[in-house]
């Protein structure tokens, strides 16, 4: 997948009619991940607005929105064709995330807390787009705001119909080429690898010549438009399974350097309490670092007599 531009390369200008302290148009300061959540705000009041909400046309709506966003951020003045630019780059990003989250949910791994699958989505999205998620509290806002989830819920089913499109005859796939060259059926494709290499979708020309040639080179072009659907197809196999373990790889790797931290994290504890000094302790403090030392110490020992005995 393509890593998009990143989303701070702002190059709208400042026009003079909208900023009276601005002589002469010049270049617009890069939103900040603050004016970012602003403006995500300002979509979702204005979109979720039941008394204009579904009666405006697109001009309108964002002159609306840019109005709700400088309430919040009253400079630098942005021009309607900016927020607009702006929050198409911005959900394309929040989309993008959204998929990541999704498919860390639908891994499902046992035990793994809310937390671990946000950090597991982050590093997901990071190995995916080569940039880091810059918008987390947009997105943990827009994605409670029901008209956005219908928006992204309404592009699935859109998504999902196309794959499901019945093929038309022309549409089929040759069937005039020896068996040998069909592709392993033992390892499903799914609709969305296969979509893009349903049949050729052309006539084959008809050459004017005797029926006998006529009908041999139909046969050859027919045999070689298949051997390329074939070819795709197995390209497509090769490419699932190696999206597939990529991914699976990342999430692995996530997992170890979660359960490496975790235990640093353990161990730092330990030694801050081993050096704890008790002299200006109170008597309950001094008790509580002692039983905490005892209990370090009797598993220490109790850790290293193991070790000891699956040596011998």
């Amino acid at each position: 997948m393509e890593p998009d531009r990143e989303l701070d390369e702002e190059t709208d200008c400042i026009d003079p009619d909208l900023d009276p302290t601005a002589t002469k148009k010049k270049k617009a300061p890069n939103y900040t991940e603050a004016e970012d959540f602003e403006l995500c705000r300002a979509w979702i009041r204005i979109s979720e607005d039941p008394a204009v909400g579904t009666h405006q046309d697109g001009n309108t709506f964002w002159q609306r929105v840019t109005a709700a966003y400088h309430e919040s951020v009253p400079t630098p003045i942005r021009p309607v064709d900016s927020t607009k630019k702006r929050w198409g780059l911005l959900q394309r990003m929040l989309n993008k995330f959204r998929g990541c989250v999704d498919q860390v949910e639908q891994f499902n791994q046992s035990g793994a807390s809310a937390e671990d699958q946000l950090n597991r989505a982050l590093r997901l999205y990071s190995a995916d787009q080569k940039s880091h998620f810059k918008h987390l509290r947009a997105y943990n806002m827009i994605v409670k705001c029901a008209k956005w989830n219908q928006y992204t819920q309404d592009n699935e089913r859109k998504l999902a119909a196309k794959k499901k499109r019945p093929r038309s005859p022309s549409e089929e796939p040759p069937s005039t080429a020896p068996a040998s060259t069909a592709p392993d059926e033992s390892t499903p494709v799914s609709d969305a690898a296969v979509s893009e290499f349903e049949g050729t979708g052309e006539d084959v020309p008809i050459i004017d010549c005797p029926m006998g040639k006529k009908k041999a080179k139909l046969a050859q072009q027919l045999a070689l438009k298949e051997n390329a659907w074939r070819e795709n197809v197995a390209q497509a196999h090769i490419t699932i399974a190696t999206e597939s373990k990529r991914n699976n790889d990342i999430l692995d790797h996530d997992s170890q350097s979660l359960k490496m931290i975790a235990q640093n994290g353990a161990h730092a504890a330990q030694l801050a309490i081993m050096n704890q000094k008790l002299d200006d302790l109170d008597d309950d403090q001094k008790e509580y670092f002692q039983l905490k030392r005892n209990e370090i110490l009797t598993s220490l020992r109790s850790s290293n007599t193991s070790s000891n005995q699956t040596q011998d």
